[in-house]
């Protein structure tokens, strides 16, 4: 599932300096991402527009801080919103952690 947002594209909303920066490979949802705290866990925030579904998942960072995550296949059936957290406090951020940019997926844009 390929994204409308070119994978060397700019964020989709402001992001602090010291904010992770994710991107997502076209053909399938695999979200690659650098600045993450190194050997953490991260939380992968899928949210469908079409439903107001919002999944969870998570992975570990690597020593380096970098995230090599492939989705499940079912991640976007719809349009949906990727951003993902490795929990560091940001109190003007969502629910209060720093998140990454949001890369935003669609099903039909194969």
């Amino acid at each position: 599932m390929p994204t409308d947002v070119p994978s060397d594209s700019a964020p989709t909303r402001s992001v602090g300096p010291a904010s992770p920066f994710i991107r997502v490979s076209r053909g399938q949802i695999y979200v690659t991402g650098t600045g993450f705290l190194p050997n953490q866990p991260v939380t992968v925030r899928i949210t469908n527009s079409g439903e107001g579904v919002v999944d969870y998942l998570t992975y570990i960072s690597d020593a380096d801080g970098r995230v090599d995550a492939a989705l499940p296949e079912t991640a976007a059936i719809q349009t949906g919103h990727i951003t993902v957290t490795d929990q560091r406090r940001d109190p003007a951020g969502d629910c209060g952690l720093l998140w990454s940019n949001t890369v935003i997926v669609t099903p039909d844009s194969t």
